[in-house]
């Protein structure tokens, strides 16, 4: 039986009529495909895939843009905007060949002017996917629909990295008409944006010029950020979200209520971003204390309900940067913090911030980690940082010294390994590594991605990471979706990002 939750629930119900919610356009969207209601925890920090600075935006990017690649269930990368590719000159050049008769939802034409201008817009200084494509040397255009991309050496992961927000695809009317970044995104994607209220709601309709159309049943989704977990629990049991990624803290409430409650394993990974450029962490010693002191167990229990499984790595297992070696590198162990904080002559009168965001779980899993570090005699105090502030401070300042957060998975394993470790890595606070791990990337870069030395290779950039790095991992966390089965047909259960193909709905 369905409990009320009258306050929560009239709240959800004054949004929706004052037209801030999901389905306050739905009426004009009329048709068999019907609109979903989707309630998510955060909406985009930009609808530009350039200066994006969160993961968890390619949730949204992906429903108003394609990338040259997409990615199978598995992971590999296979044919959207480029219906092939092939390696030339010994990998040193990728050719691409074009699916014709596209446009873009502002009526531009798809074709080799068009990728090249986003690779040019994407390699500019104030890009940040810029580090993904800098091995492209240039394009030449070889006809319409055929480009390649001369590149400074061999980059075999190309492909998986256009599968994401490094090669999605947007109108060069659009880039050329706004010079200092998007204020609208005309894409090539399954939906069009027609409205949109930051930090509340978002409303987009089916783009009937998708290449992919045939798959895509729903006339368009209604997007309704709502922050707190037990609104979204009632906006769910009102009616006003069709389908939500809820926290695990209300995924048994959500199933004994009649959702089904769908956890889908993901590349995400809860961790600590750690600047080692800011004292005290300039001291390695520290950060190995702190990684001791940690009770990662307990911090998955209050940020997920124990859903998910304790990790020391940004990878969970069965995944092919996975790497055992440091599978447990850390355990649990603040004896063994003590000790090493005692004999280190640098770790008297320690104290920092721990700088969490505004949102459940993080106030908790802040708190939490306060108490465990003041166990082992380290002092901090809890600074909020708004979530206006939050991109620019952390990814892109990097004026943040200790910040309980999260690493979203990308397309390419090394594209995950160099984000958040290489001394360019967006994830990286101190924008710095150590010269066997640069070696390191060098190294996979090379090898072509079906090879067998593939994953050794990789998994060996995992095991210096976590040895050399500041930045700390703590539990896997699954995507947790509650939804009525009765109205939802054919949820996904992509690794990445969620897509919309083949999704219905019925009344």
């Amino acid at each position: 039986m369905r409990k009320p939750w009258k306050a929560v629930s009239a709240l959800v119900a004054l949004l929706v009529s004052l037209g801030v919610g999901v389905g306050a356009s739905a009426g004009s969207r009329a048709g068999s495909g019907g609109v979903l209601n989707w309630g998510a925890t955060i909406l985009p920090t930009t609808w530009d895939p350039v200066t994006s600075s969160a993961g968890n935006d390619g949730v949204a990017l992906n429903l108003v843009y394609a990338g040259l690649t997409g990615l199978d269930a598995k992971g590999n990368a296979v044919p959207a905007l480029a219906t092939s590719w092939k390696f030339l000159n010994g990998g040193k050049v990728i050719e691409f060949t074009l699916r014709k008769g596209v446009k873009f939802t502002d009526g531009a034409p798809f074709n080799a002017d068009a990728v090249k201008a986003n690779v040019l817009r994407g390699q500019q200084d104030t890009s940040l996917i810029a580090p993904q494509l800098n091995t492209i040397k240039s394009t030449t255009i070889v006809n319409p629909y055929v480009i390649k991309f001369n590149l400074t050496g061999q980059d075999y992961g190309l492909p998986l990295r256009l599968a994401g927000k490094t090669g999605m695809m947007v109108s060069p009317k659009a880039i050329a008409a706004t010079p200092n970044g998007l204020t609208q995104p005309d894409g090539a994607g399954p939906f069009k944006l027609t409205n949109y209220v930051s930090g509340s709601s978002a409303t987009l309709v089916k783009n009937p010029g998708y290449w992919d159309a045939k798959d895509i049943h729903l006339n368009g989704v209604d997007i309704l950020q709502i922050t707190d977990p037990q609104t979204l629990l009632a906006a769910l049991q009102s009616g006003q979200v069709d389908v939500a990624m809820i926290p695990g803290a209300i995924a048994n409430t959500a199933k004994s209520d009649g959702f089904t409650v769908k956890v889908v394993p993901s590349l995400s990974v809860a961790s600590i971003e750690v600047n080692a450029a800011m004292a005290p962490f300039t001291d390695p010693k520290i950060v190995q204390a702190i990684n001791f002191a940690l009770d990662r167990k307990a911090l998955q229990q209050t940020a997920y309900a124990g859903i998910g499984a304790v990790d020391d790595e940004p990878f969970p297992q069965g995944y092919i940067g996975y790497s055992k070696a440091v599978s447990n590198y850390y355990t649990y162990d603040p004896a063994k913090a003590k000790q090493i904080l005692a004999s280190d002559p640098n770790a008297t009168n320690i104290s920092f911030p721990i700088t969490y965001f505004p949102l459940p779980p993080y106030d908790a899993v802040a708190q939490q980690i306060q108490g465990e570090l003041a166990a082992v005699g380290i002092k901090t105090t809890l600074q909020v940082l708004p979530l206006s502030q939050a991109s620019q401070a952390v990814y892109v300042d990097h004026d943040v010294a200790f910040n309980p957060n999260g690493i979203v998975g990308r397309e390419s394993p090394l594209q995950m390994l160099q984000i958040q470790y290489a001394s360019d890595g967006l994830l990286n606070p101190c924008r710095c590594a150590q010269a066997d791990l640069t070696k390191a990337f060098a190294a996979v870069a090379q090898i072509p991605t079906d090879s067998s030395s593939y994953a050794a290779a990789l998994q060996n950039v995992t095991e210096l990471a976590v040895k050399e790095s500041a930045n700390i991992m703590l539990f896997t966390e699954p995507r947790i979706y509650a939804y009525n089965a009765a109205k939802v047909k054919g949820w996904p259960a992509d690794l990445i990002v969620p897509r919309l193909e083949g999704v219905t709905l019925s009344s």
